[in-house]
């Protein structure tokens, strides 16, 4: 029985020996290269026929190199030889390509294209992050939201930007290589201050130094503000007062005399600001009306929107204020800032899944005299599908009825006649 066993083994082994032969013969490695035989590429270099613009993205913002930045890159398509000795070469050849070993490529101006790239890597890089909070009377006297750091990978860069070229594509995702804090900003609180909210934003370009400095002191009044969770927010309540020792100075305001200088004059850019960081966050809005005529301050809305009327907010205390509701899940932080000439509002709070859609403004019923007609609409969809429409409709006067008077104080005039859509006094 013993013999018959090991006869039995004997055989399996040389059965298995023999498949094993088999396979091996069976498999062919890739012939050896053949030598590369043509020493001309198969066409000279061609100037490549850029877009007018590449739009270079990542997770917070986009990029438009413009047409004049492509062009300095001088791309030409090219023809390059993958060589014998290079993987590349072998794995060409061993794929079905063609003996002679020629890829299309791309050749640049390579200090064109190092400037672009370090262009994005100072737009883009910056340092992690830690959330700072420290409350005192329902205002954040020390904050930093918490920031995420982040690197432009610059190699991966290049080869994705000379790819982007090749095959005229006109959008690119950069890599960027993301650094987490340690300290956000739920960690600090129990108020339910998290994250960023909404951030609304307006440009004062073109504003004296008497009305920059009433945006800057009017702006700061609300910087660390905390709206609790379910309360009306007041613009005025929250103001201060408006005079020379609190640092104001005489700007233009519209009133019924006409429109004439008077401390405080400019204050109308920040309620405006905050009215949009209300406006697009989705928070109920109580109180707003617009400026008696359209005034160009508040027709920047974004640099990739059109420029448009219909979203201002004017305010003067006693006469007009701007109000609005918190309805999100926690308190809502206020921050303000001003960078160059653009003045923003930024909420921070709980996020609660609502999704704001904004169509307009649109505008109609447009005179020569300067009166005009807006209108816009704010489809508001709540995290359980609840849909919720707010239309504002704004109307314009002519702003011929309002005469600019530039001395301060102003002369005495007899009161001027009010139009009927226009308020008793509204700042500009």
């Amino acid at each position: 029985m013993v013999k018959k066993l090991i006869l039995v083994f004997a055989l399996c082994l040389f059965v298995e020996g023999f498949a094993v032969i088999r396979i091996t013969a069976g498999f062919e490695r890739p012939p050896k290269l053949s030598p590369l035989t043509e020493e001309q590429p198969p066409l000279p270099p061609t100037p490549m026929d850029l877009p007018e613009s590449m739009t270079l993205l990542n997770d917070e913002d986009q990029f438009s190199i413009p047409a004049k930045d492509l062009d300095a890159l001088s791309a030409k398509e090219v023809w390059r030889r993958a060589e014998q000795n290079d993987l590349s070469g072998y794995l060409f050849e061993a794929l079905g390509g063609k003996s002679d070993g020629w890829r299309k490529d791309i050749a640049v101006n390579e200090q064109g294209l190092a400037d672009v790239i370090l262009a994005q890597e100072k737009r883009i890089n910056r340092s992690v992050q830690n959330a700072e909070l420290v409350i005192d009377d329902f205002r954040a006297v020390n904050f930093k939201p918490h920031l995420p750091g982040q690197t432009l990978d610059l190699q991966a860069t290049r080869s994705m930007l000379l790819t982007a070229l090749l095959n005229a594509n006109t959008k690119l995702n950069l890599p960027v290589v993301k650094m987490h804090p340690t300290t956000k900003l739920g960690d600090l609180n129990s108020q339910g201050i998290k994250e960023l909210l909404v951030r609304g934003q307006t440009d004062f370009s073109g504003s004296s130094a008497s009305r920059i400095q009433n945006v800057t002191v009017g702006a700061s009044q609300y910087r660390g503000l905390i709206i609790p969770r379910g309360a009306e927010f007041s613009f005025n309540d929250n103001l201060g007062v408006i005079d020379a020792a609190h640092g104001y100075r005489p700007e233009l305001v519209i009133k019924p005399e006409g429109t004439v200088p008077e401390f405080g004059g400019g204050l109308c850019q920040v309620s405006s600001t905050a009215f949009r960081a209300a406006f697009f966050g989705g928070l109920p809005i109580t109180q707003r009306r617009n400026h008696s005529y359209a005034v160009a301050y508040y027709e920047w809305i974004a640099d990739d929107l059109p420029r448009s009327a219909g979203l201002d907010a004017t305010i003067y205390p006693g006469a007009q204020d701007l109000k609005f509701v918190n309805d999100t899940p926690g308190d809502i932080l206020i921050w303000t800032a001003i960078e160059g000439k653009r003045l923003y509002f930024d909420f921070y709070g709980t996020k609660d899944g609502r999704k704001v859609a904004v169509e307009g403004p649109e505008i109609y019923d447009r005179r020569s005299s300067g009166a005009l007609k807006a209108k816009v609409t704010r489809t508001l969809t709540t995290a359980s599908g609840e849909i919720q429409e707010l239309v504002l409709n704004s109307s314009y006067v002519s702003p011929n009825l309002f005469p600019r008077v530039f001395e301060y104080p102003p002369p005495p005039t007899p009161p001027a006649e009010v139009p009927a859509e226009t308020t008793p006094v509204t700042t500009n």
